[in-house]
């Protein structure tokens, strides 16, 4: 089956009291999970947020899981009634209308190729050995989000404030996008259906042709679209496969720290949670 070589592992909360994403990378496969809460701030399990609590959960059941030869879309189907459940369990849990759902990016070495399955905005890179790289991304979630930030800067203009702390008047506009979730004129993500799974970015690279990957949250994908850090996603991984991750990461929050308020770079928060997998394919 083969396995992956020089594999690092990075993972970032945008705080120092809870980080919800979750990252994992074995022999032979890998994955990164971005967390989300619901917008009304529900909170019904026993982990420090749900999302976190969601992470984790998935986290365990893949690490168990992706060891089996079943296709990876058969295993998330087969976990979300699974996780669903456990999470109905909590009190208060039936009442809640924005479930904790998840960005996921997978990979996987199974018989003599590199799988992958891509959920939502996380984000993979394949760099082939004749040198090419390909950016494996869901961008429908991005298309919504992209609104989104022009209803944050048009109320932050209204009311004289910074994009940051327009972000509270937006929250409206980002349930509405939650309700598209796993429909079709939505965007598709781990949650508590298995609605709209099959539109996940799936595929496979032979073996032999890949020389390395890195997949990661949108935390970190805002090196290369939003803040230019990079100027292509060749820069990016040739950059975290020779210099590794931290540093990569730190290039980033120095961006962050030159604009605290998001009066440049228009986004939700100063600085997301971020989490990163690389290993090459010898």
């Amino acid at each position: 089956m083969g396995s992956f070589k020089n594999q690092s592992i990075f993972v970032e909360g945008r705080d120092a009291f809870v980080c919800e994403d979750a990252a994992y990378i074995g022999e032979n496969f890998a994955f990164v999970i971005d967390g989300a809460g619901g917008v009304d701030g529900a909170h019904v399990t026993d982990d420090i947020t749900d999302a976190k609590w969601f992470a984790e959960e998935w986290k365990t059941y893949l690490i168990s899981a992706l060891n089996s030869n079943r296709s990876i879309l058969d295993i998330i189907k087969d976990g979300v009634p699974k996780i669903a459940e456990k999470y109905d369990t909590f009190d208060g849990a039936q009442s809640v209308k924005d479930k904790p759902s998840a960005a996921i990016a997978i990979v996987r070495m199974r018989d003599g190729y590199l799988e992958y399955f891509v959920l939502c905005d996380a984000v993979m890179i394949v760099r082939k050995k004749n040198g090419t790289c390909e950016l494996i991304t869901d961008a429908r979630l991005n298309v919504l989000d992209d609104i989104n930030f022009e209803h944050m800067k048009r109320i932050a203009k209204e009311k004289g404030i910074p994009n940051k702390d327009a972000f509270e008047y937006i929250k409206p506009y980002i349930l509405e996008n939650r309700y598209k979730m796993n429909t079709p004129d939505g965007y598709a993500a781990l949650a508590h259906t298995t609605q709209e799974l099959d539109s996940a970015v799936q595929g496979k690279f032979p073996l032999d042709e890949v020389a390395d990957f890195v997949v990661f949250s949108d935390g970190f994908a805002e090196s290369f679209d939003l803040f230019d850090i990079y100027a292509s996603v060749d820069e990016l991984i040739e950059d975290v496969s020779v210099n590794g991750i931290e540093q990569a990461a730190e290039k980033l929050h120095r961006e962050h720290d030159k604009d605290p308020d998001c009066n440049v770079f228009v986004r939700n928060k100063k600085c997301d949670d971020i989490s990163v997998v690389y290993a090459k394919i010898l």
